[in-house]
């Protein structure tokens, strides 16, 4: 029988037309598998109060690409409606969870307790969070981790995951369903990234599932962005002020930290600290050197010298809260990466509220920003923005770097599908925002003479 008559469909309940709130469940024979079960954010973070748009509880099994809350912050959420199965990953995304999910109900449980303080500012009655870091705790019992390239069934799916290159465990997931083959790219990293090693290419597929978060453009050339940091850094130290980057916990930070390295160790650096402050970030980079599976070579070079990337004189974690407030108190030029990226909560926020009316320091933004968040309307060219209730000129100087995204552009993803050997017969694309989608989609159509869909909220597909 062929799949289309046994039934198969793929829903997509997330990052359709957006980039956060990845989730998906495919419908294949008897067995619902989802795929993903991330939080909403920016302007769409009331959708995680709207439910999954299906019963969890009828889903046999979970696979999860990678560890970043767009991708898995709803899992405790869909374990508490009903979820029983098991949540498939790598060993360094469930490592990365353990910590990563503490912290996304850690930051929950504290909204709702500023709801509740200030009940009566607000339009709505305050909301609980939407789970705790006792949910989080057990949520994470119900992974079960595996190695790149090894085979598991789900049912009779045989399933592989190969290296994403986006961060630490992130994964392609390849699913063989009888003799018909459906691949999801997750977030897809980019080649000759510091630290991981490439994304993985696949030589076929009947579906693919494709990511577009930058499907209408280029990054920033890779080996400029070293020199490009420093110079900001100098510039901005040489008016006295100080350098705040808001930094995703996982990959983006310890990247920053690997550029830094070499001039650091330089002399080129001397008498300006750089400290790192997000207790995730910290926890993530001791992750990161339990996981050697996931380097380049360059770095298992770097590592088998005796020489940490991730270390260098001048820079400091800042360990305690007691630790972080007094980063504000020094006089003199430093540097401080802190989370979160988009600037929707953690520590960084209290540097900002320091630093964004001072216009001889730097808010350096170096992830993608999503729509609503605070990071986008900086970039955008906000003149004043709120920030923990408080109104705030902005003064500072606002940068952006692309080159540090974790995502591929626009021709890394064209030049991943060419090593296909046999083409997708159709192409879905989601995860990417309404011209990058259409930009990525007639891209594909021009050079491949494929069939592109682009995913809508809720919508399904026959397979």
């Amino acid at each position: 029988m062929s799949p289309r008559t046994l039934g198969m469909k793929l829903e997509f309940h997330g990052a359709a037309g957006g980039v956060t709130g990845s989730h998906m469940v495919l419908h294949a024979r008897d067995l619902r598998i989802g795929i993903d079960a991330g939080l909403f954010q920016g302007g769409d973070t009331d959708r995680n109060q709207d439910g999954f748009g299906h019963d969890p509880n009828r889903l046999k099994a979970m696979i999860l690409t990678h560890a970043h809350v767009d991708h898995s912050g709803r899992i405790p959420l869909f374990i508490n409606e009903g979820f029983k199965g098991s949540v498939y990953c790598t060993h360094a995304t469930r490592d990365l969870c353990q910590i990563m999910l503490q912290d996304s109900a850690h930051l929950m449980e504290e909204a709702a307790e500023r709801e509740r303080r200030h009940a009566r500012d607000m339009k709505r009655p305050p909301r609980p969070p939407l789970y705790t870091r006792g949910d989080a705790e057990r949520a994470v019992r119900q992974f079960r981790s595996l190695d790149y390239s090894k085979r598991f069934n789900i049912g009779d799916i045989s399933v592989r995951f190969s290296d994403a290159g986006h961060i630490l465990g992130s994964t392609i997931v390849e699913m063989d369903i009888g003799k018909k083959r459906l691949v999801f790219s997750g977030d897809l990293g980019r080649p000759d990234t510091p630290i991981l090693r490439d994304p993985q290419r696949v030589d076929e597929a009947d579906w693919l599932v494709l990511e577009s978060t930058y499907g209408d453009l280029d990054h920033e050339r890779m080996p400029d962005r070293g020199k490009r940091l420093f110079d900001i850094v100098l510039e901005t130290v040489d008016q006295g002020g100080n350098v705040i980057i808001p930094a995703f916990a996982i990959g983006r930070t310890q990247e920053i930290l690997y550029e830094l390295n070499p001039f650091a160790e330089a002399g080129k650096l001397s008498g300006v600290k750089c400290f790192v402050d997000s207790p995730m970030a910290i926890s993530a980079s001791e992750i990161y050197r339990r996981h050697p599976e996931c380097f380049d070579e360059e770095t298992l070079g770097l590592i088998s010298r005796g020489d940490s990337p991730l270390e260098f004189p001048g820079m400091e974690y800042a360990l305690s809260r007691d630790k972080s407030k007094a980063i504000n108190e020094l006089k003199e030029p430093h540097i401080v990466i802190s989370a979160s990226g988009m600037c929707t909560g953690g520590r960084v926020l209290h540097h900002l509220m320091q630093n964004i009316e001072r216009k001889e320091s730097t808010i350096l933004c170096v992830g993608y920003q999503a729509e609503g968040t605070l990071g986008r309307r900086m970039l955008d060219g906000i003149k004043s923005v709120q920030i923990m209730n408080h109104e705030f000129d902005v003064r500072a100087r606002i940068e952006s770097m692309d080159a540090f995204s974790a995502h591929a552009g626009r021709s890394e993803i064209l030049e991943w599908l060419r090593a296909f050997r046999s083409f997708p017969g159709q192409v879905f694309l989601n995860h990417g925002e309404e011209r990058a989608a259409e930009t990525l989609a007639e891209a594909i159509r021009s050079e491949f003479g494929a069939r592109v869909s682009i995913a809508k909220m809720n919508q399904s597909f026959s397979l």
